[in-house]
């Protein structure tokens, strides 16, 4: 079952500002929820309210969005081991497995999403939430959350292109850089390397590879800021402790 580990909630005498509790509410990031104020979507006791600097009591006011009331919610951050052929998306269209149908029936009907994608072919550790404001801050590149890969090539990096990665590349108007990039022993018939991003682009790693003429075998994510996807199964799931969930929100300014 899923545990209540709830985020702090502020006390009924200390009001804040309207985005932050709408973002606490699940509504996407602070900055998608003063468009939400904006748009004239948002009503406080029946108010409608346009105003950014506005605050709120959380526990006193009645605050509707588009007139369907909002409350806090307990947050929910879960571990996820994402096997390869697996969509980081809430809904496919052409109807295949997404990382929300791997979750526990316990899970299922939360209003739940993935904090950014590993691409269908790339395996590892995501996280899964129902909060906003830490989704957008581990996505955006200003907090400089570190991700780790295993990067399994066919063929051993050269000097010169394991240089090319850490002076970064362009690839379709992008640079695509690595932070660190380290052999890692392996027995098997593949090069392994540990590559470290400080931000992550959409296929980064593979874009990268790519462009380096490095060809990619398998790639898994192994850590995401202070957290490591450790001994967790692969397709299993797990909600991170409050320790775990407190130095999160921490490394990201929260």
């Amino acid at each position: 079952m899923p545990s209540d580990c709830a985020k702090p909630n502020p006390s009924n005498n200390e009001p804040i500002r309207l985005n932050r509790y709408l973002a606490q509410c699940g509504l996407g990031s602070r900055r998608a929820c003063d468009r939400l104020i904006e748009g004239g979507l948002v009503s406080i006791d029946g108010k409608p309210v346009t105003s950014l600097g506005v605050r709120v009591f959380p526990f006193r006011d009645h605050v509707t969005v588009d007139g369907r009331p909002v409350r806090l919610e307990s947050t929910r951050v879960l571990m996820v081991h994402k096997p390869r052929n697996i969509l980081c998306t809430a809904h496919d269209p052409e109807g295949r497995r997404t990382i929300l149908e791997m979750l526990p029936e316990a899970w299922q009907g939360l209003r739940l999403y993935p904090v950014g994608r590993l691409d269908r072919n790339s395996e590892g550790l995501i996280l899964v939430t129902n909060d906003g404001e830490l989704a957008n801050h581990l996505m955006h590149p200003r907090y400089h959350v570190e991700k780790e890969y295993i990067v399994w090539l066919r063929l051993p990096l050269t000097e010169e292109q394991g240089r090319a990665m850490l002076r970064g590349v362009m690839d379709r108007g992008e640079r695509l850089a690595a932070l660190r990039i380290e052999p890692v022993p392996t027995k098997g018939r593949y090069t392994c390397y540990s590559m470290v991003l400080g931000e992550g682009r959409n296929r980064h790693i593979r874009r990268m590879c790519e462009t380096v003429e490095a060809s990619v075998a398998r790639i898994k994510r192994i850590r995401l800021g202070g957290l490591s996807l450790g001994e967790l199964p692969v397709g299993s799931c797990r909600e991170l402790t409050p320790r775990e969930l407190s130095f999160l929100r921490k490394d990201v300014g929260l």
